[in-house]
């Protein structure tokens, strides 16, 4: 399976004064609707989704429904059960949270990011962190482990992650490139990026999920 993910504003790295904990979280809010774009139109995805609904109905038996209805209602309340269990299972300091990859199903993520910022090619290490940068993206995509993690607030709708830890990043290559302007942006900041992120996810041929990441 392969998708992009995209982010555009300011970006900067993390330090041990500042570990730019509410950044981290305006990013990791900006990629969640992206993610649950994948989550409803991916068919694939669905087949995850159906099968955690048979446990979102074992502990919610008032759910149940009749199986009578048109075949994509049907469908569509599978889905929404299931996702109601994962965000439930992983749902952290009272916030529900949806990630993709976990180290239960054993995906493999590979990631491509093409890296647009106001520098010259070339001045994007000279100019300052880049890994800083990048480790702030990482810990963006995967979910906040507690209520510091997410500007002290909870939303109540679920946010969607792409990974459960960034350690499940198998393999990541930056290739950086000038910005002239974000869009609807009239003046350029040393600190505009915008991203093109290319998420690859497969797993080994003998999984259950191959067919899913295939």
């Amino acid at each position: 399976m392969q998708f992009r993910l995209l982010y555009s504003g300011r970006l900067l790295g993390a330090s041990r004064s500042d570990t730019r904990a509410r950044l981290k979280h305006e990013i990791r809010k900006k990629f969640s609707p992206q993610l649950k774009r994948l989550w409803d139109t991916k068919n694939t995805l669905h087949r995850i989704s159906h099968e955690n609904s048979q446990h979102w109905l074992a502990k919610h038996p008032e759910d149940s429904f009749t199986r009578s209805m048109p075949a994509e209602e049907v469908r569509a309340i599978w889905h929404d059960y299931g996702l109601r269990y994962i965000a439930h299972k992983w749902e952290r300091s009272g916030q529900k949270l949806i990630p993709l990859v976990t180290e239960e199903m054993g995906v493999r993520c590979t990631i491509d990011i093409l890296f647009l910022r106001p520098e010259e090619p070339g001045m994007i290490i000279q100019g300052g962190d880049l890994d800083n940068r990048i480790k702030t993206v990482f810990d963006a995509l995967r979910i906040p482990k507690g209520l510091e993690e997410m500007d002290g607030k909870v939303q109540e709708e679920p946010i969607y992650c792409l990974l459960e830890d960034d350690r499940l990043i198998s393999e990541f290559r930056v290739r950086s490139d000038s910005l002239l302007l974000l869009p609807e942006e009239t003046v350029a900041s040393p600190n505009d990026v915008f991203l093109v992120i290319d998420v690859r996810l497969s797993t080994r041929a003998s999984s259950r999920w191959h067919p899913v990441f295939a």
